[in-house]
This record gives C-alpha cells, sequence and structure tokens, in this order.
C-alpha cells in the first residue's frame, strides 16, 4: 500500500485497533465458482476485479461493541475490504456484486492507481431465505483524487470510528452510511455537515431521493420551456418550475 496514498490516509484516519486486522487475501476464484453467479457477473469479476483482500473485521471480540440482530438486520461483523480494480468502468457494479454475495455489512475500499472509491449498503435478510441478505440501497463515492476538494477531505477525515457510534455494530454502520449521506447532502448545501445523527440516516437518504427526484422533473420542465412557443403553456411550466423550486428549497433545509 503506497504510503502517500488516499487509502492509507482512510486507514490512518478510521483508527482501526490492531486486533482488528485481518489481512486474508480471498482468490478470484472463490468469488468466481460462486454457482449463483450470472455470466454477466463472471464477466465483471474477470474484466474488472484485480485482487481483494479481506483486510479488517469489526466484530465483539476485536472492537468491543455489541452485535445487532431484529430480525430484519443482522449485524454480526463488518468487514472491511481492500479491492484493487483494473479500471474505471463498472465498479459500481463489482461493488454491489461483492455486497450482495458477502455476508455481512461491508465497508468496500476500492483503489484503481491513485484514485479511492469507498461503497457501503444498507441490507437486510432476506425475507425468503435468511441465510442470504437483500440489498436495500448502496452507496457509493465518486471516485477521489488527490488534491481533494475541500468537501471531499472532510468527508475522509469524517471516516473515524472516534465519529461513530459504539451502541452497536448497526449504529457504527449506520453512521458510516451516514457520511455519505452527508456527502451527497454537500452536493446541495455547499456545506460536508456533520449534525446529522444516526436516527436521522434513513429520513436524510429518503430527502436526497426526493431532491435528486426534483432535481430532474425541473429541468424537463426547463427544457420545455425552450421548446414552448405558446405563452399559456410557457405560463403552466413557469408556475410549476416556481412549484418545484420551491419544494426543493424547503427540503434543503432539512439537511
Amino acid at each position: 500500500m503506497n504510503q502517500n496514498s488516499l487509502l492509507t490516509e482512510l486507514i490512518v484516519n478510521l483508527k482501526l485497533p490492531n486486533e482488528t486486522k485481518l489481512g486474508v487475501k480471498i482468490p478470484k476464484k472463490t468469488l468466481s465458482d460462486n454457482t449463483e453467479l450470472s455470466s454477466n457477473d463472471k464477466s465483471i469479476i474477470k474484466d474488472v476485479l484485480k485482487s481483494i483482500d479481506w483486510a479488517y473485521t469489526l466484530k465483539p471480540e476485536t472492537i468491543n461493541i455489541p452485535t445487532f440482530e431484529d430480525g430484519v438486520r443482522e449485524y454480526l461483523e463488518i468487514a472491511i475490504l481492500q479491492v484493487q480494480v483494473k479500471s474505471l468502468n463498472k465498479t459500481k457494479q463489482l461493488c454491489k456484486l461483492l455486497h450482495t454475495n458477502i455476508p455481512y455489512p461491508t465497508l468496500l475500499l476500492v483503489e484503481h492507481e491513485q484514485s479511492l472509491a469507498i461503497s457501503v449498503a444498507d441490507k437486510r435478510i432476506n425475507q425468503a431465505d435468511s441465510h442470504k441478505l437483500t440489498i436495500e440501497k448502496q452507496f457509493d463515492s465518486p471516485w477521489l483524487n488527490q488534491p481533494l476538494e475541500s468537501v471531499q477531505q472532510s468527508f475522509i477525515n469524517d471516516f473515524s470510528l472516534s465519529n461513530c457510534s459504539t451502541v452497536s455494530l448497526y449504529d457504527l454502520y449506520s453512521d458510516f452510511i451516514n457520511k455519505f449521506n452527508r456527502l451527497e447532502s454537500a452536493n446541495f448545501t455547499g456545506v460536508y455537515g456533520s449534525h446529522q445523527q444516526t436516527s436521522d440516516s434513513q429520513q436524510v437518504t429518503e430527502t436526497l431521493e426526493q431532491l435528486k427526484s426534483l432535481e430532474t422533473e425541473l429541468n424537463g420542465l426547463r427544457n420545455k420551456l425552450k421548446t414552448e412557443n405558446l405563452m399559456n403553456n410557457k405560463v403552466k411550466l413557469n408556475v410549476q418550475a416556481r412549484a418545484i423550486k420551491k419544494q426543493i428549497k424547503q427540503l434543503k433545509e432539512q439537511l
């Protein structure tokens, strides 16, 4: 691992206890031999994945934080994986594949040369098969490169166990997710905020989804206005656009 890399900076910021270090290499063959994988999944492993290491494990024995089970979620252990990829293409698909096939909540640290991307996923117990986990939502950072933008640097700095809950592994992982929400929120506010608490995680995620949907709708109205010739229709479109802008403003104030 390059001592000046973003990955090194992130690992230092995480402040992981020595007991959490695992350092187990996972052969690509272990993944590709899974009979439940589609041919497309196997192609992604072959074409995108370079190497994968189970670098750290967070569980009661290594981090002294309790597990969490409620019939919907199961947080017995958090796996931190270092993933090397061959290119920047299809990395989100690879992350989804890894999140799906690793039976623990997972923090993926993905590297391509000097670039770093981070991925987590909110996973729940599959109600049809309790031995499997289903992804509710995947959270992916953009590719990060030095020098980092101010908001991105705040995101990296925030990635520390000292900034996470110690109530349970679920609460800790929820705080990881919250950091992605803060990064996404900064796209709308321009500021990386650290006021959002674990309990707000789902609400903030929903607010961000609403904002993205409204932004898409607003852009659609703007495109229609460019081509609309009838004044009455233009007035209607402008009224709709103003209403959406008001909704966007109100939602931004919740972040």
